[in-house]
């Protein structure tokens, strides 16, 4: 399978295609490219067994297409892994280069790094590695706008972009914070969180919030 292709059904993934569609926009504006483009490839992937497809709603793996996605970013993450612990990247950095080694690393390569690694069970931006921990990990996660208002959540995964990563640095929303969800507006696009640690009150975009998964914490 060519990168492109392998990128898009690894975008899918990270997105919760795993079990729901995901609209051909926030595809295309993740890539960067238009959504006709977008739309082009996925009456390719769905030829091919890899995506189901849905007009105006948006695109779904197939089970075939998740095992596929799963493989290909658990190498993505165990370089994220790499490049941040033994060669001093910063995390808002990592990802291209991670995305360029992850296309030629075969199996044999990404056990042995693995093992090398002392097998880390998450990437830097939260993602679980082991392809048993990611099934794990996206049916207890939720984006943050699916969260209900004055729930307590943990912050899990950051999705793994430069400028998402810099956009939540910003706010203070890091991985393993504490947070809870106190009012949306949506005619604004705006949710409001409370951070539990630092007391703060912190005002971000609930489009870009999507890229946020949380965990609800325990009571």
């Amino acid at each position: 399978m060519s990168p492109t292709k392998e990128d898009y059904l690894k975008i899918l993934f990270e997105l919760g295609g795993r079990t729901e569609q995901v609209p051909n926009k926030e595809i295309a504006n993740r890539l960067g490219i238009s959504p006709p483009t977008v739309t082009e490839m996925m009456n390719s992937l769905v030829k091919a067994g890899w995506v189901v497809y849905t007009p105006y709603k948006g695109s779904k793996l197939t089970p075939k297409g998740t095992e596929y996605a799963k493989k290909l970013i658990r190498k993505h993450r165990l370089w994220e892994v790499f490049l941040v612990k033994h060669l001093g990247f910063d995390i808002n950095k990592v990802h291209p280069e991670a995305e360029l080694l992850e296309h030629s690393t075969s199996t044999v390569l990404a056990d042995k790094l693995e093992t090398y690694l002392n097998f880390p069970e998450y990437c830097p931006h939260g993602g679980a590695i082991p392809v048993d921990s990611m099934e794990a990990q996206e049916v207890k996660t939720l984006h943050l706008p699916e969260v209900e208002v004055d729930t307590p959540v943990k912050i899990s995964r950051i999705v793994d972009d430069e400028k998402l990563l810099q956009y939540f640095r910003n706010h203070d929303l890091n991985i393993g914070d504490s947070i809870i969800v106190t009012s949306r507006d949506i005619s604004l696009d705006l949710m409001t969180v409370h951070h539990i640690s630092s007391k703060e009150t912190i005002q971000i975009s609930q489009t870009i919030a999507q890229y946020l998964f949380v965990e609800i914490i325990s009571s």
